[in-house]
């Protein structure tokens, strides 16, 4: 029997460690319930990444490519994993859906990503019952679709708002952690809108800006000194609609002052929370899970990608939200790590 690992999850980071791995000397089996490669990056049809507003689509080409022209790598879309057993190190895994079989595997790496905070869960800032009041997430697929309009009338928005922290730092909702990258993902989506709409009035509303390390240049000043974009920091209260339009109302803490402001189209920057995937992989390979339900870390500092249950590793934002780049790079920790475990298991 050859040496054999699978990924679970083909988004960046799972692509990402397919591609290691067989580079390492492993059989690859990469295990996708979706009928499509790529993740969020694909669902959303990302055109432009932050920080450095390279292509979306060009990167997932290029990750695509490299599994798919690699012998060492198979590929199963449209499948999931319907149950595991464990011998002597390893694993038993029956699969269902357009390949249905039992594959043995020495080793096995989660990558199975995030889901976006639906801000319809809990009737967040009116999404779900004004059309004006998008996710970033959809800014995204319209960025992708063509020209930015209204959805409510198909009108060139004159003006645009940003809602920070929607559904991230939140205990009302229960998801008490920070999503990383929702701050800069929203400056980058602003200086897109500006290049489409040069006269509109584009408006940020903070509880605090995080754009973390090297991004406070190129994003989040970008944003301000050459895309003319307006920093609010203040507290919103709702989201209500007056003649046709979505209404802000909050209070500006920084001047301690009431607003109630207009706009053609309002952004919710819905944070990361852990993919359904994610909970069941955690449940079938006997991994634990941190207090928010991400698969819970082993030994954060020394390998991130190590879980509590030998032989499974994790990488990507199974565990926590994690940016495009560091989903990548962890896919390369997580086929280092495998190949750590198994070269005292098996012979090489």
């Amino acid at each position: 029997m050859s040496t054999s690992v699978m990924v679970i999850g083909a988004g960046p980071a799972g692509l990402q460690a397919a591609s290691t791995l067989s580079h390492l000397g492993f059989d690859v089996t990469v295990v996708e319930q979706q009928q499509y490669l790529g993740g969020a990056v694909a669902r959303h049809q990302y055109q432009v990444l932050m920080p450095d507003f390279s292509s979306g689509p060009e990167l997932l080409r290029h990750l695509i490519e490299r599994v798919n022209e690699d012998p060492h790598i198979k590929i199963y879309t449209g499948t999931s994993v319907e149950d595991v057993s464990e011998s002597r190190d390893i694993f038993s895994i029956t699969l269902s859906g357009a390949h249905a079989e039992t594959i043995q595997s020495h080793a096995v790496v989660l990558a199975t990503g995030f889901d976006h905070f639906n801000p319809a869960r809990d009737g967040k800032y009116g999404y779900g019952i004004f059309p004006d009041v998008i996710t970033g997430a959809e800014l995204e697929e319209m960025f992708a679709k063509g020209p930015i309009r209204r959805p409510s009338n198909g009108e060139v928005p004159q003006s645009v708002a940003f809602i920070y922290c929607v559904g991230s730092r939140d205990r009302q909702v229960g998801n008490t952690y920070c999503s990383r990258v929702c701050c800069a993902v929203s400056a980058k989506q602003s200086i897109e809108l500006r290049e489409q709409l040069p006269k509109a009035r584009i408006s940020m509303f903070y509880m605090d800006v995080r754009t973390y390390g090297l991004w406070e240049d190129s994003l989040y000043w970008r944003s301000q000194e050459e895309a003319g974009v307006v920093y609010v920091k203040g507290r919103i209260a709702e989201v209500t609609e007056q003649h046709g339009r979505p209404v802000l109302k909050g209070e500006d803490t920084l001047v301690r002052g009431p607003f109630e402001w207009p706009f053609d189209l309002i952004v919710l920057a819905a944070g990361m929370e852990p993919s359904r995937g994610t909970h069941d992989m955690a449940k079938k390979f006997q991994v634990s899970l941190e207090s928010h339900g991400f698969i819970k870390q082993a030994h954060t500092i020394h390998n991130a990608s190590l879980t509590d249950h030998p032989g499974v590793f994790v990488a990507g934002a199974a565990s926590g939200p994690k940016a495009i780049e560091d989903s990548i790079a962890e896919g390369d920790v997580a086929s280092l790590a495998v190949f750590d475990y198994l070269k005292a298991k098996v012979t090489l």
